[in-house]
């Protein structure tokens, strides 16, 4: 994946993209290749530059910044930016990849950008079968978006995925060298869960972290890496 992400801003107040502007510069992951302050401007802006992602203003002048998605020709990673919270509903409903708040925390930021990285990295992996996997008797080519879970099973893994459970003739060690840098939280030994499928976490009454997958499923850390499952974790939440 690729180590810059090419940007556009947009917002009416130019004083709100130079701040957004340097927030993004301190980070080294962000080459910004366009600013509009209107919604005319940003539709023409972002079909011409087809950033990775964009910055969006959801209150621009006289104008529901929303309006401005069904526009876009080939739909980047959006990250709305405003001082209302109260139009984070609406944005989660549109698939926007992060929603922050006025004035931008950097720390906020960065889990923005790692957010929009996630969303890019399965937009790219969605039509690229990485292995084929028996599923109910069947062979079945699997991509990478659609994994929910993978577990070391003696010289198997074992993958639970949208179109079901099968086993792949691999060591765990192999198998987690084909998903890529990022993609997936190694919650114990021989145990991955893909990112994009967390949907909440919480302690347990022994302190240990659960967490639940959109696909159902309820997993334990082990206590020897919850540390650094932790550090992930509030990465993502």
């Amino acid at each position: 994946m690729k180590k810059i992400l090419h940007a556009v801003l947009v917002d009416d107040e130019e004083y709100c993209r130079r701040d957004l502007s340097e927030l993004l510069q301190k980070t080294s992951e962000v080459k910004i290749v366009g600013e509009a302050d209107n919604a005319k401007q940003a539709i023409r802006l972002i079909n011409q530059q087809v950033p990775d992602v964009v910055f969006l203003d959801i209150n621009l002048a006289g104008v529901d910044g929303f309006q401005v998605i069904p526009e876009i020709e080939k739909p980047p990673a959006i990250v709305a930016v405003t001082a209302h919270a109260q139009h984070a509903a609406e944005g989660f409903t549109r698939n926007l990849v992060d929603y922050i708040l006025k004035p931008v925390d950097e720390a906020r930021l960065k889990t923005a950008l790692l957010r929009s990285r996630d969303h890019i990295l399965l937009h790219s992996l969605k039509k690229n079968p990485v292995v084929q996997v028996e599923i109910q008797g069947l062979t079945t080519p699997l991509t990478i978006s659609d994994i929910f879970w993978v577990k070391a099973s003696e010289n198997y893994v074992e993958i639970c995925s949208t179109p079901g459970r099968g086993l792949v003739r691999s060591t765990y060690t192999e198998f987690k060298r084909l998903l890529p840098a990022g993609f997936t939280l190694e919650i114990s030994r021989g145990l991955l869960l893909a990112r994009h499928q967390i949907q909440q976490w919480k302690r347990d009454p022994n302190g240990r972290i659960e967490i639940t997958l959109k696909c159902g499923g309820v997993f334990k850390s082990s206590r020897r890496m919850q540390t650094e499952v932790l550090r992930q974790l509030e990465l993502l939440f």
